[in-house]
């Protein structure tokens, strides 16, 4: 007696239960697919792909590193500019600190050797001048000790022209124009950083990789698609209503979802309906064939779950 009673409950049950999710007569049933958001990672620069680190169907974490480019170039390029730089901010301390004592003693010397230098070739200049009107002396004689007493003067003006610099230090204009050249070479270095940076390609987003674009070896073009990833968890409806059909809706209209999934079907919400009609895409499913003609509309889902996953057709009814 216990048996049949059982039977005859688990008998009610399911009569109920196909009641319940037995489509109404003239029930309005709306078809589409699953989809996601998704975005495309690209270069910011022309490059040789060295590495890609996914591939189709793989999970992606935000931040994680999924493809680079060869960077040994902007890698040389550091490396020139680092020194580059060292060497000429020691001459721009060179510059600011004015010259060493030694090198101010030294010129300091040379002035005086070269005084020494004139008075003997003035001497000697004299010398052959007194002696050539009286011809004892040849003219080539005295124009070599003319070319020497004229050389003498210019070393010393040259040698009194170096110590005063030498003592006084450098020029502002020196400084200013050594500041201006390291100032460049740093715009460069944070270029080439921001370039090495820019070689390193990070997914923006926690997904999946939906598409592989390129492959290593490829050369990668400014903005040149190489991956494209879907957002995990954020999976709506993208559904098709004939024109006839649009006053059933509007934005804020519940739904119910229905996939091969899962036996119960998901919720949603309308959130967006298209002003525009378009041709049926091919990828919709429907069991009569209505107008060519329909509009587009959202179905944001409220109780999505890992199962879900883009393209997968569906079917909705009104809750």
């Amino acid at each position: 007696m216990k048996k049949l009673i059982f039977v005859a409950v688990i008998v009610a049950i399911a009569v109920f239960a196909f009641y319940k999710t037995k489509p109404k007569e003239n029930e309005l049933i709306f078809y589409g697919n699953i989809d996601t958001d998704t975005t495309m990672l690209s270069f910011r620069f022309l490059g040789e792909i060295d590495s890609l680190l996914k591939e189709e169907g793989e999970s992606v974490k935000k931040g994680e590193v999924v493809a680079k480019l060869n960077d040994e170039y902007l890698q040389n390029e550091l490396k020139r500019l680092n020194s580059e730089i060292k060497i000429n901010e020691i001459k721009l301390e060179k510059l600011v600190g004015g010259y060493r004592n030694e090198e101010i003693l030294k010129a300091q010397a040379n002035v005086k050797v070269a005084e020494a230098n004139l008075v003997d070739a003035k001497q000697s200049f004299d010398r052959q001048a007194k002696l050539l009107p009286s011809k004892s002396t040849s003219k080539e004689i005295y124009d070599r000790a003319k070319a020497a007493f004229e050389s003498a003067k210019s070393n010393l003006e040259y040698a009194n022209a170096n110590y005063e610099m030498v003592k006084n230090g450098y020029e502002d204009a020196d400084i200013k124009a050594q500041k201006e050249l390291i100032n460049s070479l740093k715009v460069s270095l944070e270029k080439i950083n921001l370039d090495i940076k820019n070689s390193t390609l990070t997914s923006p987003l926690d997904g999946v990789v939906l598409k592989k674009l390129k492959e290593v070896g490829e050369i990668a073009s400014p903005n040149e698609r190489i991956y494209e990833i879907a957002k995990s968890g954020d999976f709506w409806v993208r559904a098709y209503a004939d024109e006839s059909y649009l006053s059933e809706i509007s934005v804020g209209t519940k739904m119910l979802i229905y996939t091969d999934l899962r036996n119960e079907p998901y919720e949603g919400e309308v959130s967006f309906i298209a002003s525009v009609a378009e041709f049926t895409p091919k990828n919709v499913e429907t069991i009569e064939l209505r107008s060519s003609l329909v509009y587009r509309f959202k179905v944001d889902i409220k109780n999505g779950d890992d199962r879900l996953k883009q393209g997968i057709p569906v079917h909705l009814k009104i809750k």
